[in-house]
């Protein structure tokens, strides 16, 4: 197949523009909490690609999330190699990458520092070999085993694919996986019993944005009833009813366990194209009225987040907002070192190991968020979103 031909060329550009938006949310942002605990207390993959960047290009952002974007890069190049071998037509698959390039959580995966990206690279290169050569790439799935406790699931979904094809070998397999994963990692199902199930389908409406999301359950509900089935469907479903099910007893790491169900992305495309397409021309409006609705939501919301640093702009109050917990740390962290400051106590444990990726060190100086007065202040846009007093 010819490199060089338009549909390609689209791609790139489709890659190319989602890169620079990453980067422009990056540039805004300051490393949160979350991201915070991962770069220094965990002790896995992210961690290690993380200190890896920030030891060659500096700790600072850009070099923080970098591993993040070239794995946001190989995710959405596998999204498009896999709709090139599904779909029927290739304006289809540039179709598909520009609606996962826009999902809300597809653009989180490529700003912020997670364990999500990477397990979803191995995912969908296991799955785009199944697709394209009808074979198991064993290889990988053992090397699943020791990237993420989420990989159980792959292999959940492996078993049942190969019980369907009635491949006893192959469901053995997964098995072994799955039970050596389990063994590494487990499932705490431990304490008191709370139910996380509304939260959860609340975040992964708000993962895909809510018309999506409905459409998508649709679709692989639509798909699994079907005869002709692929690893992909089964991978895509497992990660939602798993999800689900654990839902019903604890709170689940959603960072993990929901990003995974984004590699059914392309069966979302083909059904809904295939709708359109086996309809006579007037009964073709309502279902592209449908299509008008999720790329309208999709829109809002990435400029949501392409935009959240002007939300400041509209919040009552910015100390109570969640913005807080992605902003504020690095301008305060320039601050104190225009000051020759590079040790501080801060009663806000938060701030206090966000600070001290940006150098500064816990210890000396007080450090007290005040709401007047303040000789640190942080302002976006000429509000004041945040005082602090040393």
């Amino acid at each position: 197949m010819n490199f060089i031909n338009k549909y390609n060329v689209y791609f790139i550009i489709v890659l190319f523009c989602s890169v620079c938006v990453i980067l422009f949310i990056i540039s805004g942002l300051s490393i949160s909490y979350q991201e915070a605990i991962i770069y220094f207390d965990k002790n896995n993959l992210t961690s290690k690609l993380a200190h890896l960047s920030t030891s060659l290009l500096g700790q600072n952002d850009y070099a923080l999330r970098i591993p993040n974007i070239i794995f946001f890069v190989l995710n959405l190049s596998l999204i498009y190699l896999i709709s090139n071998r599904i779909l029927k037509h290739r304006v289809d698959s540039i179709l598909c990458v520009v609606i996962y390039a826009l999902i809300p959580g597809v653009i989180m995966q490529g700003v912020l520092l997670n364990e999500s990206s990477i397990m979803l690279f191995f995912v969908l290169l296991i799955c785009y070999i199944e697709i394209a050569t009808g074979k198991i790439a064993y290889p990988l799935f053992i090397i699943s085993i020791f990237i993420s406790s989420s990989a159980f699931m792959l292999f959940l979904a492996l078993f049942f694919y190969a019980l369907s094809k009635k491949r006893i070998n192959v469901a053995i397999f997964a098995l072994i996986c799955f039970s050596i994963n389990m063994y590494i990692y487990g499932i705490d199902v431990g304490g008191k019993p709370r139910g996380e199930f509304l939260d959860v389908i609340g975040e992964l409406a708000l993962l895909y944005s809510p018309p999506l999301f409905i459409y998508y359950v649709y679709t692989l509900y639509r798909n699994i009833t079907k005869e002709k089935q692929n690893l992909l469907l089964y991978v895509s479903v497992c990660s939602l009813i798993v999800s689900f099910i654990l839902s019903i007893r604890q709170e689940i790491n959603k960072e993990i366990f929901l990003f995974m169900s984004l590699c059914g992305i392309p069966l979302m495309i083909r059904q809904f194209l295939s709708d359109i397409r086996v309809r006579l021309p007037r009964f073709q409006n309502a279902y592209r009225n449908r299509f008008i609705i999720v790329l309208v939501f999709l829109i809002f919301e990435a400029l949501l987040l392409i935009f959240s640093k002007s939300l400041y702009l509209v919040v009552e109050n910015p100390n109570k907002s969640f913005l807080k917990s992605f902003y504020i740390a690095k301008e305060v962290s320039h601050q104190l070192k225009e000051r020759n400051i590079s040790r501080v106590t801060i009663n806000n444990q938060a701030m206090q190991k966000r600070l001290e990726f940006y150098g500064i060190r816990s210890g000396g100086q007080p450090l007290r968020e005040v709401s007047k007065n303040g000789n640190i202040i942080v302002t976006y846009y000429g509000r004041i979103v945040a005082r602090y007093a040393i």
